[in-house]
């Protein structure tokens, strides 16, 4: 990969977290499950009133996106924002086909909420965040896209900070069956900036690979742990791409 690819920002806060009920069909090492969040979710910051319009998946993206920003300075109405879910509201989609073809009544709150957006647009909705905001859907290299994403806006808007949240529900019945691999239920959030003051300075490339891969894990996982880790770089593979990660001196 040549100097001319490789780009870089900083981040400023990181937070995971990872549902310990789906855990059991993925082989993760405790040494790693150290630095995730595994305790049930509560969202306490949120009225019940409001809070009642999430599901898991919403709930989950809520959850590590304002955990990640509590760690800072930085207010929720302030960042701009790029929600990133390979398979997004899957689960809810699923239930409402299975509705249409029983011919019983689609629950107009589930209908409502089946777009990929629904829970970018609930964190903006709840937080008052009138910024721009994205939503992308990539396949395995969703986290990695998502990225590229946020790279894209801190260029074009450079004193501005950016958070990122990559965020999946373990696939259930009948696409279970579909997937080569079985993930855990998990939410990603990333403060990102330019300013390589403010955090740990990253840079990443990628570049089409003519094998087809498989990862152990989703790749925002994979990051993740490599943030966390002490290996200065790391090269992480998607289903048709190869992505470099390099921790930049502080």
């Amino acid at each position: 990969m040549t100097s001319s690819n490789i780009l870089s920002l900083s981040i400023m806060s990181s937070y995971c977290w990872l549902s310990k009920d789906s855990l059991k069909h993925a082989n993760y090492p405790s040494s790693t499950l150290k630095f995730f969040d595994l305790e049930d979710i509560s969202l306490k910051q949120i009225p019940p009133i409001k809070r009642r319009r999430l599901n898991g998946l919403s709930k989950m993206a809520m959850h590590t996106s304002l955990s990640c920003l509590d760690k800072t300075n930085v207010a929720p109405e302030q960042v701009y924002t790029v929600f990133a879910s390979q398979h997004g509201e899957l689960s809810r989609t699923a239930s409402i086909v299975n509705d249409i073809v029983n011919g019983d009544e689609v629950s107009p709150k589930d209908f409502s909420l089946s777009v990929h957006n629904s829970s970018l647009g609930l964190f903006s909705i709840f937080n008052k965040n009138k910024q721009f905001g994205t939503s992308i859907a990539a396949g395995s290299n969703t986290f990695g896209f998502a990225l590229l994403e946020s790279y894209n806006l801190l260029k074009r808007y450079p004193d501005e900070t950016v958070l990122l949240t990559c965020f999946d529900l373990e696939v259930s019945q009948p696409f279970d069956s579909l997937q080569q691999r079985h993930d855990p239920s998990y939410s990603l959030s990333l403060l990102l900036s330019l300013d390589n003051t403010s955090g740990q300075e990253i840079s990443f490339s990628f570049e089409r690979s003519d094998k087809e891969g498989q990862a152990d894990k989703p790749l925002a996982i994979e990051f993740f742990e490599f943030l966390q880790g002490d290996q200065s770089t790391a090269l992480l593979q998607s289903a048709d791409n190869n992505w470099e990660f390099t921790k930049n001196a502080l």
